[in-house]
């Protein structure tokens, strides 16, 4: 298919990268600059500077963290001919925007419970409709050879993708209604991805001083899924076994629920989660990414379905959908991506390799 998600390589070190991204995705991260300027405006009372002032909080702490990163989004303002502050502001959009629900559904498959024997992981990304013209998907070698291949708003750093030693990442968004200046969100994302198990890409996550809350779900080509929990302060992993992964927007480790901030004001995420453990329940095994897909597609409760469309009943700046949905299959270091609600890419889907 033609994908309507422009595909940005890029290689070098940390600044080449950048400089290389931002040249290539420039349109785009003009649209995420405007995107996200509304979205701070209408819902963090926060103009575009100040929401850059806000940014700057974090810079020390990613500095710590992984100054490679302030590097290469350095490179990517210098590509895109805009300010540094403009791409730290994207890459901190979820801390700037603390605990605006949206909407995901994941799912796992261990090898033994796949047709092809292999880890696979995916999900569907619920956000805003607007934000579908923002996003790009990056495939990336640094200087010592490591390829990643991940799908980001412009200008983001890190997103949903896998590695070439084949651990993968997806999100959920999951909150205890706290935060701190610390670690965002999206540099943990590219953390993981940078790392070569999936211990070490737990730690990555473990070991920040983060910022805020969420749920990373992490898988490994060696067989591994776990749906890694976080608030600034504690963590909890809940590793896959005999059943798929399965997670949406509440937390399920018991050590979280009772401080859930989310299940409130996002009902459908028990729907969801009910309706996707169902489904693998049904298919009962030899699950396989079309088959994922058509899982990812279902439209029980529409429109606040797995399939998400756009309730009309919901006030403008909250009315979720699908932007798109993204399966991987780890074994073979295989991406394959829709560009659109999943349910109206059945035959057009799009897979991408390491």
């Amino acid at each position: 298919m033609t994908l309507s998600f422009p595909i940005i390589e890029v290689s070098g070190p940390a600044l080449q990268r950048g400089i290389q991204y931002g040249r290539q995705a420039r349109e785009r991260i003009e649209k995420a600059r405007v995107f996200y300027a509304g979205m701070f405006l209408h819902n963090a009372g926060l103009d575009w500077e100040k929401a850059k002032n806000c940014a700057r909080l974090f810079e020390p702490s990613i500095q710590s963290y992984c100054p490679e990163l302030i590097e290469e989004m350095r490179g990517i303002a210098q590509g895109a001919g805009c300010s540094y502050e403009d791409i730290l502001a994207i890459n901190c959009r979820s801390e700037i925007l603390f605990a605006l629900p949206d909407g995901c559904t994941c799912f796992g498959a261990l090898p033994e419970q796949s047709e092809n024997h292999h880890t696979l992981l995916g999900q569907n990304w619920d956000w805003l409709a607007g934000s579908r013209d923002c996003v790009v998907i990056v495939r990336l070698q640094d200087e010592a050879g490591h390829k990643l291949l991940f799908v980001a708003e412009a200008g983001m750093v890190g997103g949903k993708g896998l590695n070439d030693e084949g651990i993968g990442v997806c999100l959920n968004a999951t909150s205890a209604g706290r935060g701190r200046i610390g670690v965002p969100l999206h540099i943990m994302y590219r953390q993981i991805l940078n790392r070569p198990t999936i211990s070490n890409a737990m730690e990555a996550v473990i070991a920040a001083n983060r910022a805020g809350t969420g749920t990373f779900n992490i898988g490994s080509a060696e067989g591994f899924l776990c749906s890694l929990e976080f608030t600034p302060e504690n963590f909890d992993a809940l590793m896959a076994d005999d059943f798929p992964l399965c997670h949406t927007n509440h937390y399920l480790s018991p050590l979280f629920r009772e401080k859930d901030a989310l299940k409130s004001q996002l009902v459908d995420t028990f729907i969801r989660y009910n309706r996707i453990r169902r489904l693998a329940r049904e298919k009962g095994g030899d699950f396989n990414i079309r088959g994922i897909f058509s899982m990812l597609s279902d439209h029980k409760n529409f429109p606040d379905s797995v399939c998400s469309h756009e309730d009309p009943f919901d006030p403008v700046y909250k009315r979720f959908c699908t932007v798109y949905s993204v399966v991987m299959d780890l074994d073979d270091r295989k991406l394959v991506v829709s560009d659109a609600n999943p349910c109206a890419c059945q035959a057009s889907l799009c897979e991408l390799t390491l």
